[in-house]
């Protein structure tokens, strides 16, 4: 494919989290849309973790921060969105959530998340320049 724009088609891989900082293997597979790999002249880091009939998965990112905002969507694969339970701990304040639920992290704010139960998406989403996940964690 070739034409003016045909570079800002990215290509999409599965990959394991364990290429990031303060995270191991999760459930399900992990497809990575852009990052500084495919995408190193943008400014977003942005993946979809898919999961099918997970129950209490063990802990697979530990706490941590960025410099930059995020934004995660948890999103169950029944019609409504519903079906995806999920764990996230905001600082020192943990929540229980079931899906559809979105969360916005401003920069500096220490997070993490693990999938509870059930079947659906998870997308994360980081505004960083040059798309390096890596780079933005504090």
């Amino acid at each position: 494919m070739f034409g003016k724009y045909s570079k800002l088609i990215l290509p999409v891989e599965i990959k394991s989290a364990t290429e990031l900082k303060k995270h191991k293997k999760g459930p399900g597979e992990r497809y990575v849309f852009s990052d500084h790999k495919n995408n190193p002249e943008g400014k977003v880091y942005a993946i979809v973790r898919t999961v099918k009939n997970v129950e209490n998965p063990p802990q697979h990112v530990d706490l941590h921060g960025h410099i930059f905002d995020s934004l995660w969507m948890f999103i169950g694969d029944n019609d409504d969105l519903t079906g995806l339970k999920v764990e996230v701990v905001l600082e020192n304040e943990t929540y229980t959530l079931d899906s559809p639920a979105s969360i916005y992290i401003p920069a500096g704010v220490k997070h993490m998340y693990r999938l509870v139960k059930g079947s659906g998406k998870y997308i994360n989403i980081v505004l960083v320049p040059g798309g390096d996940y890596n780079a933005a964690i504090i």
